[in-house]
């Protein structure tokens, strides 16, 4: 029964010099971190924050990331990562629903808070990070330094049932998900769910204390469980960068001799593209950890690196649901057996359980207190929605081999992936339908060459308009993250609906990019970040 300060707290006491984390090469120990926590807490508290309240870290990979996010675990507030791509709708969707009373983010950022914070009833405090506030904020709102998080009382505080602060069964983050049929919901996490998915990956890694892991994931992702919570609990060193590179990344892990690499998405296709380099046997990693790695270079991966590679499938309601560790003969394409913490099923639409090798979604239920999501905040309805004849169904498809190793095959939701990124195609439609010449927008993914997904829209324009693609992109660019930025735009006089007037999305898939679609990138449109 674990809670995150409670871990760190544990830590210090073995190694407090040691580095729990390198930020953008600037080692933070783990007494450093249990202090800057200390610090934090009496800060949120001073500023009338309370246990239970929630704080949005909408801020790039940096010390104070941590030390909010630490901060708010030791008081027993929750936390909201929110990521950093985010802008208008998006963000103002997240800190409402989440019903934020706090805001921790960099100067560069601030200004978009400022420009959505009259949506968010109840946001009543900024933390800025990085410079001067760009802009006046908006009456009512407190805006204070990020560096009054380390002013505050330091006196240790109680981790106890009575403190009514971070406790084990408490939730500790709100992590939103994917919104298909609206907008994204936001999965509440507790202390020991967090705590019991970092211990799952330390066993898949076998990590051991002092080994180190080389992590160039956002924190605003549940990735954060491998690159922070993993290596902490097992009194290990986490490196984080502030964005991944493809040229860097072996340079680092040589630097640091990383015991393995946490990736995410396509980045292992981006670093198996790489030339050849004679050094790629003597890589220190004995482990690759990933999900998904293409069949077709599985095993070629682990002869060029020299290494295993760790393979785990889950989302954030249930993480991990399978998983492969170090030690297991993992199949190409499969991503494991699953997880003992979890009754994992595959059914069909009646939600019968199939046979092996019949493909079917994905349902699961737990068998320990607080191993998953304690549902969706302030969204009964939809964590009702989900657990059907009381079964969590995840939206996902697959299959089960005879030898019960699990295959991921495919989603029954419109939602996509990109770069790792997961993407809402609701709330890409509800931003572009408001082009001026714009009736309708379907969003989808196509198959992409770095595999995952790129996102195409189709949009049906207004009579007599004629829409100009690069100006379109603009629009885009101004309304979704990068990464939800459409590569594919095709002009179309109508979409195909069923009876009821819903777009027939899989109709449009299995059309997929055809000579009509217009692609940014081989038109030279640059999306910046």
């Amino acid at each position: 029964m674990l809670t995150i300060p409670a871990v760190l707290d544990e830590q210090v006491k073995a190694r407090p010099d040691q580095p729990l984390v390198y930020i953008l090469d600037r080692p933070i120990t783990y007494r450093t971190l249990q202090d800057h926590s200390f610090s934090a807490a009496g800060s949120f508290a001073a500023a009338g924050l309370h246990p239970g309240d929630r704080v949005a870290i909408f801020m790039a990979t940096c010390e104070e990331w941590l030390t909010g996010w630490f901060g708010a675990a030791r008081l027993g507030a929750v936390t909201v990562p929110v990521n950093t791509a985010y802008r208008g709708d998006f963000l103002a969707a997240q800190l409402r629903d989440s019903r934020a009373s706090a805001v921790i983010t960099d100067a560069d950022l601030v200004d978009r808070v400022f420009a959505i914070a009259g949506e968010v009833p109840g946001l009543r405090l900024v933390f800025v990070r990085g410079g001067p506030v760009g802009e006046t904020a908006p009456a009512g709102l407190a805006v204070l330094s990020t560096d009054a998080l380390l002013d505050g009382d330091r006196t240790p505080r109680p981790i106890a049932p009575e403190s009514g602060r971070s406790r084990w069964n408490q939730p500790a983050a709100i992590f939103f998900t994917s919104g298909t049929t609206g907008r994204s919901k936001g999965a509440v996490a507790t202390h020991h769910y967090l705590m019991t998915a970092a211990a799952t990956m330390v066993d898949c890694w076998e990590l051991q204390p002092g080994e180190v892991v080389y992590a160039p994931l956002p924190l605003f992702h549940l990735s954060a469980i491998g690159s922070v919570l993993g290596p902490m609990l097992a009194g290990g060193t986490g490196v984080l960068e502030r964005a991944f590179s493809v040229n860097a990344t072996w340079d680092q892990v040589r630097r640091y001799r990383a015991s393995g690499i946490a990736l995410a998405g396509a980045m292992v296709s981006m670093l198996w593209n790489l030339p050849p380099d004679g050094r790629d046997a003597d890589l220190p990693i004995r482990f690759l950890s990933a999900a998904p790695v293409p069949k077709e270079i599985y095993h070629a991966i682990e002869e060029r690196y020299r290494c295993q590679i760790v393979t785990v499938y889950g989302l954030s309601e249930a993480f991990p649901l399978a998983y492969a560790g170090v030690s297991d003969d993992n199949p190409p394409g499969a991503s494991g057996r699953f997880n003992p913490n979890f009754d994992v099923r595959i059914v069909d639409d009646e939600d019968n359980e199939v046979a092996a090798e019949v493909a079917g979604e994905v349902v699961c239920r737990p068998r320990r207190s607080h191993v998953m999501f304690e549902g969706y905040d302030g969204r009964a309805d939809a964590t009702l929605d989900q657990l059907r004849n009381l079964w969590f169904h995840t939206g996902d498809l697959g299959r089960v081999d005879a030898a019960g190793n699990f295959y991921y095959a495919d989603r029954k939701k419109d939602a996509m992936r990109r770069r790792g990124e997961n993407i809402s195609s609701f709330e890409v439609e509800h931003a572009l339908v408001r082009h001026p010449d714009v009736v309708e927008v379907a969003a989808i993914g196509v198959p992409s060459e770095l595999g995952e997904d790129d996102v195409m829209v189709l949009i049906v324009p207004s009579p007599g308009s004629n829409i100009d693609l690069k100006a379109f992109m603009d629009f885009c660019c101004e309304r979704l993250p990068y990464f939800a930025v459409p590569r594919y735009v095709e002009i179309t006089d109508d979409l195909p609906k069923n009876a009821v007037g819903r777009v027939l999305k899989h109709v449009l898939r299995e059309r997929g990019v055809t000579n009509a679609a217009w692609d940014r990138e081989q038109a030279g449109y640059v999306v910046t970040r």
